[in-house]
């Protein structure tokens, strides 16, 4: 009877820890301010490599955090962030990035 007592008492102790209950803080989401300068930073990336393709996924990403976060400023550059994502050259990336950081100001 002790060990089943026993049994009955380390499974409740454990069965809290195991599933989660371990009341560490939620995930917290970034601020716009922390996604404008993460955003700003990978364009400046752009604006010195002229790189596209698949390296412009981390600004897709960014740009949708943008439009929850600040959707304000995601609308006011859309038409620019959506033109850098479909040009082929590598100048004109280059200065549309510049013109969105100019814009994320």
């Amino acid at each position: 009877m002790k060990s089943l007592n026993a049994l009955l008492l380390c499974l409740i102790l454990i069965c809290p820890v195991a599933s989660g209950c371990s009341g560490e803080a939620a995930p917290q989401v970034p601020s716009s301010a922390e996604i404008v300068a993460s955003l700003k930073a990978n364009l400046q990336l752009v604006v010195d490599t002229g790189e596209g393709g698949s390296g412009l996924d981390i600004l897709r990403t960014e740009f949708e955090e943008l439009k929850t976060q600040a959707p304000d400023k995601a609308q006011a550059i859309e038409n620019d962030f959506q033109a850098l994502l479909n040009t082929s050259k590598s100048e004109n990336r280059k200065s549309l990035a510049t013109k969105i950081i100019g814009a994320l100001q």
